[in-house]
């Protein structure tokens, strides 16, 4: 294991146990529990690694944002809720670039003077004009 991090993490596992369960495991038993350890993607080395906690009206949330090449041997079945909520993640993203570019289409449609609907304007244009000005 020559992973420094993949290291500390087996040392901080194994100061964690009683030393005299750690004296009763024999080296297959460490050796298997090392490589379910890595296996499980607990000692990954992931390029964006964020882990933040919050207080909310004195309660502590979490959350972890990894992103990485998957080494782990066996996949995670996906929760329904998870799928749901990526789905919903998702979806909102679509929308939102969507409706930046017909936002950024018509402002330059309004800038070229191109008129769609005779006698109506959203007022978009002068808006931004206005913001512009500022």
């Amino acid at each position: 294991m020559g992973n420094h991090r993949q290291q500390k993490l087996l040392e901080h596992f194994y100061s964690s146990l009683d030393e005299n369960v750690i004296d009763e495991l024999s080296e297959e038993q460490k050796e298997s529990i090392e490589r379910a350890i890595i296996a499980t993607g607990l000692g990954s080395n992931n390029r964006v690694d964020i882990r933040k906690s919050i207080s909310v009206f004195n309660k502590r949330y979490f959350f972890v944002f990894l992103l990485g090449r998957d080494y782990r041997q066996q996949l995670r079945k996906e929760s329904p809720f998870a799928l749901l909520i990526l789905t919903f993640l998702i979806s909102i993203g679509i929308f939102c670039i969507l409706g930046l570019a017909i936002f950024a289409l018509y402002l330059i449609k309004s800038a070229l003077g191109i008129d769609i609907f005779h006698n109506f304007s959203f007022g978009v244009w002068d808006w931004f004009k206005e913001l512009m000005q500022h």
